[in-house]
């Protein structure tokens, strides 16, 4: 049974969730209290699997108690109720929140996203790996790209198209825009699926105070670990290229060629964070991958689970959409998803499979038998062509 614990220093509130949240009360342990403090000393007794907390209360708001669990309850998934009114306040607790749902917050929107969050944790298998994932704020952007937005935010007037270009050339800066542009705190009623949009909702000021707060990203570092972070970019956005242009050609829905580009773009960011957060463990499995050994199956033997669930996980705990979590996690295992049609996980597996081929990368090889079971074998001389029209880099990851 899952325990989850409810914070608002409102009883009448409180009170509430508790009626609303009762048809759940045989799967789930639920807990209330009226404030931060009460909050962390339930938490000291046993383990939560997730916590939802109000921002704006007094003494210790919500910014606070994130924090707090993110330092001291890594694995416990954290989830914010916020008014539009308190923007600041959010942003402040962007690195310690995993999701933000907007008040008021109806029954099944807050019982959808609950439940998500732990299926995802189940989906983690392994423990260090779940809070290793669970406690990352800061991501891992390339220090080139990072000092370009840097500069064109300081100039007098940045061009919002600039910024959108520098953004989407990185997977870290993508990701963390994607989930807040995306988050019900922001209220848009259709999924955003691309940078310039998710650049054009924000608006300045936000991304300006992510970026020079410091509070979401970090400078790419590992002495331990030989991955080259620029190759890897460069290797996301010939993928997200390649699957945009396969969705296209089989979906007239704007979601789904949305979604094929930002999954393609994003389908290594596992890769980044294990590189980043356990540099000396990734380089085992580079070795074991140089030496022939196919990735998911180096990644599995080294820490258990693939950098495709760990970038999943991850995305998922942010609220992103289960066709970009479907993507990423079985791109390099398509067999396994539970796919009967077109989808983004189609693009991603064909585009990063060709683009892989196209540079001579063994690494990933095409799944034709699982292709053909789809009833697409007759288009993959089609996407072979466009993989070469787009004549991906010698030096894709």
């Amino acid at each position: 049974m899952k325990r989850i614990i409810f914070v608002d220093d409102e009883q009448n509130i409180l009170s509430g969730l508790k009626r609303m949240l009762r048809p759940m009360r045989h799967e789930w342990e639920m807990h209330f209290a009226d404030s931060a403090l009460k909050a962390l000393e339930t938490m000291d007794t046993e383990p939560f699997d997730v916590v939802v907390s109000d921002m704006r209360m007094p003494q210790h708001d919500g910014a606070y108690l994130m924090a707090q669990v993110r330092e001291r309850y890594p694995s416990t998934a954290r989830i914010i109720l916020s008014g539009h009114a308190e923007q600041e306040m959010a942003i402040r607790s962007v690195a310690a929140t995993h999701q933000f749902l907007a008040k008021p917050c109806d029954a099944d929107m807050l019982r959808a996203t609950v439940l998500r969050t732990c299926q995802l944790r189940d989906m983690m298998q392994s423990e260090r790996l779940q809070r290793i994932t669970a406690q990352i704020g800061q991501l891992p952007s390339v220090p080139e790209i990072y000092q370009k937005l840097n500069e064109e935010m300081g100039k007098d007037e940045p061009a919002m198209s600039q910024i959108a270009h520098i953004v989407g050339q990185d997977l870290a800066m993508s990701a963390k825009l994607l989930q807040l542009v995306n988050s019900a705190f922001f209220g848009l009623r259709r999924h955003v699926g691309s940078i310039d949009q998710a650049v054009s909702y924000l608006g300045m000021d936000v991304i300006r105070s992510l970026v020079l707060s410091e509070s979401a990203f970090k400078e790419f570092s590992s002495t331990e670990c030989e991955l080259n972070a620029e190759s890897l970019m460069r290797h996301a956005q010939q993928v997200a290229q390649l699957a945009k242009a396969i969705a296209r050609g089989h979906s007239e829905n704007k979601v789904v060629i949305d979604e094929a580009f930002q999954a393609g773009m994003l389908h290594e960011l596992g890769k980044l964070i294990m590189a980043s957060e356990l540099g000396a463990e990734y380089q085992r499995a580079l070795q074991s991958v140089a030496a022939g050994e196919a990735p998911s199956v180096a990644e599995r033997e080294v820490f258990g689970v693939t950098q495709g669930e760990v970038g999943g996980y991850l995305l998922g705990l942010w609220g992103l959409s289960d066709g970009i979590i479907e993507a990423i996690v079985y791109h390099h295992e398509p067999a396994a998803a539970p796919v009967e049609h077109f989808a983004p996980m189609v693009a991603v597996h064909v585009a990063k499979a060709l683009v892989c081929e196209a540079s001579g990368d063994t690494s990933i090889a095409l799944n034709v038998e699982w292709i053909e079971g789809l009833g697409f074998g007759d288009a993959i001389e089609q996407w072979r062509a466009l993989a070469a029209g787009m004549n991906p880099a010698k030096d894709a990851a």
